[in-house]
């Protein structure tokens, strides 16, 4: 059985597989609900962003404010070496959605993907 609440399932499998993967849905079949209710200005954080092309393509939109998070530290550096150029002003940080440490109201949307299926 996956162990999808352990950080090391996690770690494991961005090391094996580096090919961008979208769980539940891709942007395209979320993309009317996040341009109704999201603002291109808005400072977003995205929350275990994994190596989906979400952000990338949210970003090509015109929300350039994002910060991207996840537990895999492997994920989080080859997403931030894959977006540097094409994304400059997006971030990527490593960090536990059980234990965030961002100041209040740092963020003006929190998208968690799973949860809009």
């Amino acid at each position: 059985m996956a162990q999808y609440g352990k950080p090391e399932f996690w770690e494991d499998r961005y090391q094996r597989d580096t090919d961008p993967f979208d769980w539940y849905q891709k942007y395209e079949g979320i993309k009317d609900i996040i341009t109704q209710y999201i603002n291109t200005s808005s400072t977003i954080l995205n929350l275990g962003c994994g190596n989906s092309r979400m952000s990338e393509e949210m970003y090509e939109e015109g929300y350039e404010n994002i910060t991207n998070v996840d537990i895999s530290p492997s994920v989080i550096k080859a997403m931030a070496e894959e977006y540097e150029e094409k994304c400059p002003n997006m971030k990527f940080q490593v960090a536990d959605a059980r234990a965030l440490e961002f100041e209040e109201s740092q963020f003006d949307v929190v998208i968690d993907k799973g949860t809009f299926d």
